[in-house]
């Protein structure tokens, strides 16, 4: 009997979602890599989605996107360690309360 998990890979191989799903960990690895960078606080910020390579981010205030900014190769360097196959090279912040229009 095979593992699972290469039979899942091989569907989402097949299904050319692969990227996608590669993609989609960088949601995940958000809250630890940019709380590495600028601490616990950034936890207030949530990654929503991928688009290609960018990673939109909902923050509450222009100062938290001011320091992602500023911050940006760090957070991606941390970000792909934290997630290796995700693609993500760049930051896109977005307001909070756009997210709810």
């Amino acid at each position: 009997m095979r593992p699972l998990g290469g039979a899942v890979r091989r569907a989402l191989q097949a299904l050319h979602l692969d990227a996608d799903v590669a993609r989609a960990t960088a949601l995940g690895a958000w809250p630890d890599a940019v709380a590495s960078i600028l601490g616990p606080a950034a936890r207030e910020t949530r990654a929503i989605r991928v688009d290609a390579a960018t990673l939109v981010v909902l923050v509450p205030d222009t100062g938290w996107a001011g320091e992602i900014r500023l911050r940006e190769r760090e957070i991606v360097a941390a970000l792909r360690a934290g997630a290796p196959r995700c693609g993500v090279t760049r930051l896109r912040c977005a307001p909070a309360n756009e997210a709810r229009r």
